[in-house]
Order: C-alpha cells, then structure tokens, then sequence
C-alpha cells in the first residue's frame, strides 16, 4: 500500500494539500469529467486547459459569463470523479494530512470525499501539528503567490493591485471555488466597501449555503448606481427566497417583490442595449420560476418563450441562458402534463447543448412518464457516460431496469446510486428494495440496517422499518417483523396496511 503525507498549510488560496495529492498523478490522461472536476481544484493545470469543447455550456462558461454556480452536491460530484480518477492510477494507499488544524474547508471536504468512496481501499488521517516526515506540497506559481501576498498585507494594496484581487475572486467563483473567492474578497472588503464586492461575496456565500450572510451582500449590492448591477442584486435576493435559503425564510411573494423592484430598475434605463435585454429577460425567467412554482404554468410558459425568442441570435452567454430557458421550458411542459412537448423541447436543448447530462436525464424522465423503458434507458446510458457521479442518474438506472425484468442490473445500478451518497436515505432504500425484489431478502435487511431510523423524519422512518419488517418476516424472524412494525404503528399510528401487517404477524404467532 503507497503512503502520501501532504501539509495543510492554510492561507486565501485554498486546495493547496490537494493539488500536492494530484500532482503524483498523469492527469492529462484523465476522462473529461475527471478534468473538469480538476479544474476546481487546480484551475491553472495545463491538463485543464483541453476540456471545453467537450464540457457543456454551464462547464466551459467563462467567470463574468456564468449564471449557473455550484453548490454543494455538484462540488461533491467533482470531487468524486477527481477521487476516482486518482485512485484508478494509484490504488490502495493511506494519506496523512499534516498540520490539520490549518487545512481549510474545501481540502477537507475533498478529503472526507475520497475516504468515503466506495470499492477503494484508501484511509486519510488528519494530523494536528508538524510531522519530521517528507512531505508532498503544491507549487505556488506567481498568480497565487501574489494573491497570498496581497491578501495577507495589512497595508492598503495600490488600486490595481485590488482590481487583481477581485478579478481573480471572479475567476474562483467561476471554478466552483466558492472557499477561495470568499477569503480573497474578504481581503479585498477591507479596502473597498463597494456594491460589486459586496455582490460577489454574497454569491460566494449563497455558493457556500450560506444564505442569512448572502443576503445580507445582496442588501448592499443593490445600491450599486449602475442600474444592471443593482437589478442583479435584486435577482440575486429573489433567488435565496424561492429557492436556497432554508424553508422556513423561503417566500415566493418576496421572491416576486423583489423581482417586479428589478424590472423596474431596467425599465427606468434611456438607453436599449443587447446586454440591458439579456437582463431584462434574466428578471423574467426568475419570475417564471415564481409562476411556475404558484402553479401557473400558461403564464411561466409565456414569459419562457418569449424570452427564448430573444435571446436565439445573441452571444455566447446568451447561447447559454437559452438553454436555461429551454430548460425551464421543458419542465413546465412536464409539469403540464404535457410530455410529447417536454420531450421535443428537451430534444432541441441537446441540440444547443448535449454534454449537460442532466439534460439526458431530464428527458430519460419524460420517456419514464409515458412508459418508453428502452428510450430512457438509452437517454440515461448517455447521462452516465457524462455524469458518472450523479445519484439520480443511478437511480432512475435501477429503475429503468427493474421495469424491463432486470433484476440483476437493477441491483447494480441502485447500489452505485447509494455508495454516490450513502447518507442519503431514499438511496439507501432504493437499494435495499431493489434486493428485495431480487429475492435476497438477508441482504436487502443488512442494507436497511445501515440507516438510524430514529434520526429520520417519520415518512421515511416508516418505510424503511415496513421494509426491515417484510424481510424479517420472510427470513420467518416474526418477533423482528413484529417489534419494526410497532415501531412503525407509534410513527403511522392510524395506517391501514401497517395495522393489516401487525395482525398478519400477530396472528402467525399465536
């Protein structure tokens, strides 16, 4: 078994144990999945620089051109396709982390990724202090050495000197790099309280999940006197209502308060330029995601086409909002009812952009609707192909197959599905039920028993224990299926099939 030592070494810039990590590896050999999952990592990899053309849009738009960031669960699928890619080339290995105490919180998350994958035999250790060991570190080049240097600097940097600083802020939020961004634009806060910094430090922390400190960004950006900038904040505050910040804050009336306050912030500007419509029909495509979400899709629909319309013939940017429109389209179609014009729009969108494997899979879903079981499956292959790490994509395999009698591939697919994420608990059963209905039903119970039912919300808690119970019961344990059915009936006391089984089991032992 190979053993690596890497040094956290703290600092703005972060990933640096990371890159240390990667650099033992012949990166440039790697699939493009692996490598655009590299390019948050170590955005400057010359092996990074070969992927756009076979990246989507949303993957090769560059930073003052994106409008899709990254959030957690697109991050961990980076760091899994990177983890798989490493441990392909390198095998079993053990990993200290020294200095651990310093180790910022992307490289930890990467990390915690990487030990947790499954079918590979790699144990990290995080190190609190310093190790007389040789130890793997990263080559800082000059553009992150004089990041660290101007970020570290009391004195107020020149002028330019914070220009660089917030430039390349935008370029690590265009990476996925949210941890960096925020560090840097920290830095920069101290010197310049200004709208612009206040607005991407609150996408940095939107990013981060934090929504209650975005927000309070977005307040100050939108006091930015340039009418795009501030109608952006505006955008920016609407989105954390409807859709990130946590339930409880959420509110599609101020989602639409904020919004309508947007329009008429462009609406007020003399003068028709192309990026003014491109913003203009922004706002509207926030504001069809609140109609959508009301329930009123005709008027989502109308305000989504329209918008499609405009923006055919403009820039690549605006190539790439097209597809978010059409996106958004297709769902509504869905939503509608009406799936042979989800499953035409979905068509067209591949048609602008077929590397988005959720594309592939969004249309996989729409054959699934009507019942096109081989259709699916072969739209689902191809959002495999390009999305390795994404959990849906297994599942709705797992799915595909047990539709078509496939028992076995079903098993298979279903268990990626769950070792992509073992914490997720739908996964975990999928899997679970999956070998039940292959008849395995010792195996299906192992699984179900990885979940602390006690820590779920009762839905979920009484399923899996119904579950627990049916295989007890088959494996001819009653007592077992006895006791998780009562567990079942304190979380669902009034539930017809529950009472049904309890007196089945009851009965069988008498």
């Amino acid at each position: 078994m190979r053993q690596f030592t890497v040094q956290a070494e703290g600092g703005a810039v972060g990933f640096s144990p990371v890159r240390a990590l990667l650099r033992t590896a012949r990166t440039a050999e790697w699939s493009s999945r692996a490598l655009i999952g590299l390019k948050l990592i170590a955005p400057d990899a010359p092996a990074c620089a070969t992927i756009e053309d076979k990246a989507s849009l949303t993957d090769a738009a560059r930073a003052h051109d994106r409008i899709r960031f990254f959030l957690k669960d697109r991050l961990l699928r980076n760091f899994r396709d990177v983890g798989q890619a490493w441990l392909a080339e390198t095998g079993p290995c053990a990993i200290d982390v020294v200095g651990a105490e310093n180790l910022d919180e992307g490289s930890r998350l990467f990390f915690e990724t990487l030990a947790e994958l499954a079918g590979t035999a790699v144990t990290v250790r995080f190190v609190i202090g310093h190790r007389d060991t040789a130890q793997l570190r990263a080559e800082a080049n000059e553009r992150t050495r004089r990041i660290e240097k101007l970020a570290a600097q009391a004195a107020a940097p020149a002028e330019e000197d914070l220009d660089f600083l917030y430039e390349q802020a935008v370029e690590y939020l265009g990476t996925g790099d949210s941890w960096t961004a925020e560090r840097i634009l920290q830095a920069v806060l101290r010197h310049r309280s200004t709208p612009s910094v206040w607005g991407r430090l609150g996408l940095a922390y939107a990013m981060l999940g934090r929504t209650v400190e975005a927000e309070f960004c977005y307040l100050r950006w939108r006091e930015d006197p340039d009418a795009v900038s501030a109608a952006g904040a505006y955008y920016g505050l609407s989105m954390l209502s409807a859709r990130h910040h946590p339930a409880h804050l959420r509110s599609l009336d101020r989602a639409a308060q904020f919004l309508e306050k947007g329009h008429q912030v462009l609406e007020s500007v003399a003068d028709e330029t192309e990026d003014l419509e491109f913003h203009k029909v922004f706002n509207r495509n926030g504001y069809a995601l609140v109609e959508f979400r009301r329930g009123q899709v005709r008027e989502a629909v109308a305000h989504l086409t329209d918008g499609i319309a405009k923006l055919r013939n403009g820039s690549a940017k605006h190539h790439m909002h097209q597809t978010v429109l059409m996106y958004n389209l297709a769902q509504c179609h869905r939503r509608s009812g009406n799936v042979d014009a989800a499953i035409t729009t979905y068509h067209q969108l591949l048609s602008v952009d077929g590397n988005m494997p959720e594309y592939h899979m969004e249309l996989a879903s729409c054959y699934l609707d009507i019942g096109e079981f081989t259709k699916a499956y072969d739209c689902l292959v191809e959002a495999r192909r390009l999305g390795p790490s994404i959990q849906e994509v297994h599942s709705l395999l797992g799915f595909t197959h047990l539709q078509l009698g496939q028992g076995v591939e079903a098993v298979a697919a279903y268990r990626t599905a769950y070792e992509c994420g073992p914490d997720h608990v739908d996964a975990l059963y999928d899997y679970a039920y999956a070998l039940a209905e292959t008849d395995q039903p010792l195996a299906a119970l192992q699984v179900a028993r990885k979940a602390d039912t006690g820590l779920l919300p009762a839905e979920q808690a009484a399923k899996l224990l119904t579950l627990v119970a049916e295989q007890n019961a088959l494996l001819g344990d009653l007592t077992a299926a006895r006791t998780a059915l009562e567990e079942v009936l304190i979380l669902t006391p009034d539930a017809p099939d529950a009472l049904a089984n309890h007196s089945q089991v009851v009965a069988a032992m008498a």
